[in-house]
């Protein structure tokens, strides 16, 4: 089974970190870049700043949280 590295800001997942980094994410608030998720799979992802959870990255990410102050979507923790 191969890899997957994952966007913390919209769940986009490529096979390698360098193809996650040179590729954009329009939801990145301090870069125009996709930024590697540094946790771990899990079966549920919570949002760091309200606790809201989704069964995938991408579903909490495409979802607004009213508490983020960097953003207006859910971030999730490690």
């Amino acid at each position: 089974m191969s890899e997957k590295y994952y966007c913390k800001w919209c769940g986009d997942y490529y096979s390698s970190i360098k193809s996650l980094t040179v590729n954009r994410c329009r939801k990145n608030p301090s870069s125009e870049y996709h930024e590697p998720y540094e946790g771990s799979e899990k079966p549920k992802y919570y949002c760091k700043w309200c606790g809201d959870y989704y069964s995938s990255i991408k579903s909490l990410t495409v979802n607004r949280c009213r508490k983020n102050p960097n953003s207006d979507y859910h971030e999730p923790e490690r």
